[in-house]
């Protein structure tokens, strides 16, 4: 992208260099001035994003180590799916940056292994030179903060915390512990600094006194249990008594120790029923010999759901649900039960205390019934699709690396389809994302409907998902679940009062003989899925080792049709077009031919799709344009040129200004010139196409629907545009007169099209025959090898001389 030597050498620059690429009178610095050629080395770090209505729609293109970051660097990837931990500082960023014309600034927190990572962006707000799109250049500064979570926890309490180790004889008992840590609470707590504290043993803090021994009475806690908790007098240095809470938990030899100053709490006894009556936590005092409520605050009374007296009348055990099984995860959690019945999930706290001269347990509770079932739905979103409810990426690993382990043990066998939908971009491009969440809701509903509950059924990002389905790999079921799923998403879908047809292509890859490992697996799959698609979508295919290869000429030829245009490999044959009451040539339509340096002739079917998938398409389409325009200004009369516009050409914003441009550089009368289009313009009947169709139609072009009648609703295509001519596909054309289907189609369109005023021309003739039953039914214009094949440019005038000097075989 830029040379290393490039003025921007360093991150800390490119603020200002944004700010010395501004040009009077325009509100942001260029794409162009900013980033091409200039980034060098910090392109590493840096993201292009793309925006939709000033929102962060696209990863247009990110660096090795900002696509590190995002632990996906993919082009294309949808800042919607990312993570929210990256995407949330992403769309702060891109809102700031377009909302004021500046640069902004936002961070992200991370945590891995006990670190949180603080990582600073900075994006600026840049303009396209030639389209006026608005993106925002990301920079990932390089020094990420990182904060040791267990150090700043350790470090942020009042308790005195601790850390000892076990010193013992050479019977191996306990015979003292030594002071491996401490915070600044313990080193409050003892009067002493802390660095005098570390290493000492802990007989020499808190020596022995007659009656009490510190370091026996941990020693025999912790030889009972892991956890130990009890309290404990303490003189200090200055002879101050401190009443000790200690809570202690053993890791082998290792010891944390929390200590806590509970002196103030007893000297506050006298106090502790106002603190009870009216905290708003509930809490009880019970009778540990009875079980029965000895008192009750106002707000257990709520909590339960019961009056005074009556709550009084009744044990803990009364309001208390027994649980299932004899350990709990969690001993401080429990159930309780309400008066009405319903119960409550709590955080039960409890100790045993003296109140007013008798021995009680305290009790309080924390409601955390909606907090559970929030961690719950939390939890459920971290391994399921928002949208779709079905499992993420995440969960779909997991399940995969679980299934691989079973196998490895011998206890199964599974294989793995990956599929994408067909023109569901289409869709979600014409009629906007509600239609298009809502499609891939009711296709995620479908695809489950084709499996067991036992196979797992995934949307992995987009409208790609994959299925693992847990039996054998058998040839028969995966051809039948393929068919099923092909079948259930070739239906049409009712979407918002939208007729919307998709297809979906199907790749397979089978445990053992495809892949040993979760990724080995995908990326089999994937490369099917790849062969599928190039196929023409709408079908299966199951890996085989020599796709590899198959992917990487695929790459190659895209490599090569990438710089096809650069090198002058492109050509346009001109196929005449024949008016059926004169015999005379009308016009000519031109087809785009790649003569490849190596490879010779390559056939459109191979690299007009390609070119189409890739979106190099628009500059190839806009050369066709140019060209075919350029060199029908050269011929006699008022002779018409075809020129074939993809369904990919009406996504951008340039089109009807590309038509403009050729028509004005050649000069060209604009009546001569005729735009082809197919139904993927209008499968969505959408607004933006239909303005772009009225627009071209404004400039004095004229358009024409392409393979009329192939598509799911043609006709209805008549009512949302006023077309100038119908091309009748030549799959009618070949059987005209042979198939009584094929003749009431070609009759029934001819005399539409008659009734609308609107020309019709049948493609493919071939025979004489085929001709004869067009005239006799009214068709307009022929085309086919029977007058012509396409001829290149210099015949084109060559073919109009003999024409005029003898007949064509029409006459014949």
């Amino acid at each position: 992208m830029a040379t290393h030597n490039s003025p921007i050498a360093r991150p800390g620059t490119l603020v200002q260099h944004w700010l010395d690429s501004r040009r009077p009178g325009l509100p942001l610095p260029s794409y162009e001035r900013v980033v091409l050629g200039r980034l060098g080395r910090l392109a590493d770090r840096c993201a292009l994003v793309n925006t939709r209505a000033d929102r962060a729609e696209t990863i247009i293109w990110a660096g090795p180590d900002f696509g590190e970051w995002l632990q996906d660097g993919r082009a294309g990837l949808s800042v919607a799916d990312l993570p929210d931990e990256t995407r949330e500082p992403i769309e702060t960023i891109v809102n700031a940056a377009l909302g004021t014309g500046e640069p902004a600034v936002a961070h992200s927190h991370r945590m891995a292994d006990g670190i949180v990572i603080s990582d600073r962006l900075t994006g600026v707000p840049l303009a396209r030179e030639r389209s006026h799109e608005r993106v925002v250049l990301l920079h990932l500064d390089p020094q990420a903060e990182r904060t040791e979570l267990a150090r700043a926890l350790f470090g942020a309490t009042e308790l005195g915390m601790m850390a000892l180790a076990r010193l013992r004889d050479a019977a191996g008992l306990v015979t003292d512990f030594k002071i491996v840590a401490l915070n600044d609470g313990a080193a409050r707590m003892f009067r002493q600094p802390a660095a005098s504290l570390q290493w000492r043993r802990l007989g020499e803090v808190i020596p022995a006194r007659p009656g009490i021994d510190p370091v026996r009475r941990l020693a025999e806690a912790l030889a009972a249990s892991d956890r130990a908790t009890y309290e404990m007098s303490y003189t200090r240095s200055d002879s101050m008594v401190l009443h000790l809470k200690v809570e202690a938990g053993a890791m082998g030899d290792l010891v944390a120790l929390t200590v806590t100053d509970v002196g103030d709490i007893k000297q506050r006894e006298a106090s502790f029923r106002l603190l009870f009556d009216h905290n708003p936590m509930p809490m009880w005092l019970v009778n540990p010999e009875s079980g029965r409520f000895a008192a009750v605050n106002e707000a257990a009374l709520d909590h339960f759901g019961h009056e005074r007296d009556t709550l009084l009348s009744l044990r803990l055990a009364d309001v208390s649900v027994p649980e299932a099984g004899s350990i709990r995860e969690d001993a401080a959690l429990r159930r309780q039960r309400r008066s009405d019945g319903s119960l409550i999930e709590v955080n039960l706290f409890e100790r045993a205390m003296v109140f007013e001269g008798r021995a009680v347990q305290l009790g309080a509770a924390v409601d955390v019934t909606e907090s559970r079932r929030s961690a719950a739905r939390i939890a459920h979103m971290a391994h399921h699709d928002a949208l779709t409810g079905l499992p993420n990426r995440l969960r779909f690993a997991e399940r995969l690396t679980e299934a691989l382990d079973r196998h490895r043990r011998g206890h199964g066998s599974f294989f793995l389809l990956c599929l994408d939908l067909d023109k569901f971009k289409i869709i979600n491009d014409t009629l906007g994302h509600p239609v298009g969440d809502a499609l891939l809701c009711e296709a995620a509903t479908r695809l489950g409907g084709c499996f067991r509950e036992e196979d797992c059924v995934a949307r992995l990002g987009g409208d790609e998902f994959a299925v693992l389905v847990a039996r054998p790999a058998r040839h028969e079921l995966i051809h039948a679940l393929a068919d099923r799923i092909i079948g259930e998403m070739g239906r049409c879908f009712s979407i918002s009062g939208h007729d919307c047809h998709i297809g979906t292509s199907i790749g397979v890859a089978c445990m053992g003989q495809d892949g040993e490992d979760p990724d080995t697996l995908l990326r089999n799959a994937d490369l099917a899925l790849y062969r599928a698609k190039s196929m023409g979508g709408n079908t299966f295919s199951c890996f085989k080792p020599e796709m590899d290869a198959w992917v990487q000429a695929r790459r190659k030829r895209e490599n090569d049709l990438r710089e096809a245009l650069v090198r002058g490999e492109f050509a346009l044959a001109y196929q005449p077009q024949i008016d059926s009451a004169t015999d005379k040539i009308c016009g000519f339509e031109a087809l785009l031919r790649w003569h490849h340096p190596a490879d010779g002739l390559v056939p459109p079917t191979d690299f007009i799709p390609l070119a189409e998938e890739t979106g190099l398409i628009n500059p190839i389409g806009a050369w066709v344009l140019r060209q075919a325009c350029n060199e029908a200004a050269g011929w006699p009369g008022a002779l018409r040129i075809a020129v074939n516009l993809s369904p990919i050409q009406f996504r951008t914003r340039d089109l009807v200004g590309s038509v403009q441009s050729a028509l004005m550089a050649s000069g060209l009368p604009p009546e001569r010139l005729e735009l082809e289009i197919t139904e993927g313009v209008l499968l969505a009947d959408n607004e933006a196409n239909l303005a772009t169709l009225h627009e071209l139609r404004a400039l004095g072009v004229r358009i024409a629907m392409d393979d009329f009648g192939t598509g799911y609703s043609s006709l209805s295509y008549l009512r949302s545009f006023p077309f100038d001519k119908i091309k009748i596909d030549r799959s009618f054309v070949s059987q005209v007169g042979e198939s009584l289907h094929c003749t009431a189609i070609v009759r029934a369109v001819t005399g539409l099209a008659a009734s609308l005023g609107i020309v019709t021309t049948a493609e493919g003739v071939e025979t004489a025959a085929q001709l004869a039953h067009l005239r006799a039914e009214g068709c307009n214009e022929v085309q086919g090898f029977l007058f012509s094949r396409p001829v290149e440019a210099s015949q084109v005038l060559e073919l109009l001389s003999q024409a005029e000097s003898q007949p064509l075989p029409t006459a014949a």
